[in-house]
């Protein structure tokens, strides 16, 4: 029996329409509507209320990119905070990096992280078993402030999740929470943060660069590719010192003295040039 098409909305009026191979298997959660598809181009993928969130073909593309760009310039990353990250991958990511000590992965919903350990265990590929993983449950912004108000600070933040519509995840980018996170930091530390597509969605990139902008002394900006999410994606490297430059031999010494190999996506060449932007991008954030 045909099954019927899968629809990921890139924008209100543009889609990616994918043929399904199989029944899709769904959850409904006490948050959210968590389906897990099976395709041909992308095997298996996962959306959240409809909304696109990670596939087998190029979920290594944007985890290895929130990790890598941000814990490789980092001298010596030793605590983390995921936010969201409840299917693992960015766990599994960090935990490439033997001087990280510990892993708090905030994720709001427990129905997303067994739902995808059980259908999609490649992502976090037994992250949530190593000791060093700490899985919080609840609003990330509240588990970020009961930690910070405990005097805990981390080298890194990565935001695995963007912003959306939905005026009850909207504290996750408002300034408040931004100023918390740059509160939240260490010396030295890195706020990840994915800005969205500048093409399907550039007022709100725009808006959130901006926000950025007032809250971080410095914005470093990636931009990528993530065919499930359109193609172009914007990543915001953000700390509140200064940028210290950084060059391909300084990120290549990092990752053979941190032992991190058969990496899909991430290298230093990469890390420098997607730094350099389209002009039409420069405009947008001009």
């Amino acid at each position: 029996m045909k099954q019927a098409p899968i629809s990921l909305p890139l924008a209100p009026d543009v889609a990616i329409q994918l043929d399904a191979t199989a029944p899709p298997i769904e959850v409904r959660s006490a948050f959210q509507r968590i389906s897990v598809d099976h395709t041909a181009a992308f095997g298996r993928l996962y959306r959240l209320d409809g909304d696109a969130m990670a596939a087998e073909a190029d979920e290594f593309m944007i985890h290895e990119s929130l990790a890598h760009l941000a814990a490789l310039e980092h001298p010596s990353p030793r605590r983390a905070i995921v936010l969201g990250g409840g299917d693992g991958a960015s766990a599994r990511e960090l935990l490439k990096h033997p001087g990280i000590e510990r892993i708090v992965v905030a994720e709001l919903d427990p129905a997303v992280v067994s739902t995808l350990c059980e259908h999609m265990p490649a992502l976090a590929a037994g992250a949530f078993d190593n000791p060093r993983v700490e899985l919080h449950i609840g609003d990330a912004a509240e588990s970020l402030g009961q930690l910070h108000t405990q005097g805990e600070a981390f080298d890194l933040i990565l935001f695995d999740l963007t912003e959306t519509d939905d005026p009850a995840c909207a504290h996750l980018h408002d300034e408040a929470f931004l100023a918390l996170c740059a509160a939240s930091l260490g010396p030295a530390g890195i706020a990840h943060v994915q800005l969205g597509s500048p093409f399907y969605q550039p007022a709100k990139v725009r808006r959130l660069w901006l926000r950025l902008r007032r809250i971080f002394a410095s914005v470093r900006l990636s931009l990528i590719n993530v065919p499930l999410y359109g193609g172009p994606w914007l990543l915001a490297r953000c700390g509140t010192q200064p940028a210290v430059g950084i060059d391909a031999d300084l990120l290549q010494q990092r990752l053979e003295e941190r032992g991190i190999r058969g990496l899909r996506y991430y290298n230093p060449a990469l890390h420098l040039a997607s730094e350099a932007l389209p002009n039409h991008l420069r405009d947008l954030l001009a």
